[in-house]
């Protein structure tokens, strides 16, 4: 699970890495198709659902968990190759094509999540799940990083043009994609709960009448939305309007990595101990920080600024994704889990790629839109992060809402957090001088 969760990362940085936007943008994609680019394939997150009720119903989640996932990262092929095919880099077709080769992509991979997730749930013990996940999580992120490393290696010392590095990049990618997806081959797979009695409306209702998980769906729908509207054009804007390099951009968003890398392994004991709602709502308190900082970058600051709220920001991340897949695996009853996996992973992916879409459809309205703030020159670009912000402070209220038997207060987490790495850093420069004041 480990080794196919770092495969499954390079093939992550080959298909999306800064190449990958400069490939769209050299296709002709504006912010609209952006929007679609970054909102259909999650809007394909419905799929889950179908995914969800299948597996209710099916006695075996392998097979089909395998050929939906080497189907979706084949489809990358085509996708990368087609302005070679076309002829022209601009051909009218071209980002047509691309956004519904992706859609089919996104449909093929949601249709095999819950199975994936209901598979992992029972093979992993519950009393361990956390930190299961942090140490993949960890081993994932370091993945990421390197792999980060070496595509913007690779964009610094190349001159060739996007549409010819981002093939290369892909074929890396599928490669490790697909194997990632034969290592499944060698997993156990126990025998899957069948609940072919109930009906699929039923099914689809239960997670939103559970007491305590429909309050988890409302957040995390909220959620979703909030950070995607800004979190689709933060690369774009960077490149575009910011004119950083591509190669600078990789390196910079290495950084993310590093954060999720290095805290992975404490929010998963923390979690543990602590239980996931402290987690969640520490993380949510603190996410809305990275647009502030988005909000304020410029072309002379954001080298060195956007490095340092990265590191964070990746921490951030890092707990929100283990708590947020603790909470939906414990509190999910094992029949009907799918359904509940599917409830948090597609409603929230819908609400993201909904708000996507309408981030690119107002960056697309207000294109040319100029104003001056406190000395400050602001575009269109600024409207979508200040509208993430106000959303983002707004699903404070809704994560207090969350209830999760035996966690904890979220003061006693920030205490424990000192003590754990790479947290126990902040406290050395005290303790150093303690130790010095105490022996003279």
């Amino acid at each position: 699970m480990v080794i196919g969760g770092c495969l499954a990362m390079v093939y992550g940085v080959g298909t999306g890495s800064p190449a990958t936007t400069e490939f769209f943008r050299a296709i002709g994609a504006s912010e609209f198709h952006f929007g679609l680019i970054t909102g259909i394939p999650m809007i394909m997150l419905l799929m889950q659902f179908v995914g969800a009720a299948a597996l209710n119903r099916a006695k075996r989640r392998k097979p089909l968990f395998i050929a939906c996932l080497i189907t979706c990262r084949l489809l990358f092929l085509p996708i990368a190759v087609l302005p070679l095919l076309m002829g022209k880099a601009e051909n009218s077709l071209t980002v047509p094509v691309v956004i519904a080769l992706l859609a089919v992509s996104a449909a093929a991979h949601n249709l095999a999540i819950p199975f994936w997730f209901s598979w992992m749930a029972d093979l992993i013990p519950k009393r361990i799940i956390n930190r299961v996940w942090g140490w993949r999580q960890m081993a994932m992120q370091i993945t990421w990083t390197a792999a980060f490393l070496l595509v913007t290696l690779c964009l610094y010392l190349t001159d060739q043009p996007v549409t010819l590095i981002f093939p290369a990049l892909v074929l890396i990618a599928v490669i490790a994609g697909v194997t990632d997806i034969l290592l499944f081959l060698g997993v156990h797979e126990p025998p899957n709960l069948v609940t072919d009695h109930t009906r699929p409306w039923d099914d689809f209702m239960a997670p939103l009448l559970h007491p305590l998980y429909r309050r988890f769906v409302a957040f995390s729908c909220a959620w979703s939305f909030s950070c995607t509207i800004a979190a689709s054009f933060m690369l774009l804007y960077a490149l575009k309007v910011l004119h950083l390099a591509p190669w600078k951009a990789s390196l910079i968003w290495c950084v993310q990595g590093i954060g999720m890398a290095a805290t992975s392994g404490m929010w998963g004991r923390l979690a543990d101990r602590y239980g996931n709602r402290p987690v969640l709502k520490l993380c949510t308190t603190l996410k809305p920080m990275i647009v502030i900082v988005f909000l304020f970058l410029t072309p002379e600051n954001v080298v060195w600024l956007l490095p340092l709220a990265f590191l964070p920001d990746g921490a951030m991340n890092a707990g929100n994704s283990l708590a947020t897949n603790g909470y939906m695996l414990s509190i999910a009853p094992r029949q009907n889990r799918s359904m509940f996996i599917a409830a948090i992973t597609g409603l929230a992916g819908v609400c993201g790629g909904l708000s996507a879409m309408a981030g690119g459809f107002l960056l697309e309205g207000i294109s040319g839109w100029e104003a001056t703030f406190m000395g400050r020159q602001l575009n269109p670009y600024h409207v979508v992060f200040g509208i993430s912000l106000l959303m983002r402070l707004s699903c404070q209220p809704l994560v207090r809402r969350i209830q999760e038997p035996g966690s904890k207060h979220t003061r006693q987490i920030i205490g424990a957090m000192m003590d754990e790495w790479p947290m126990w850093i902040v406290r050395l420069p005290v303790g150093l001088y303690r130790r010095y004041r105490d022996s003279h």
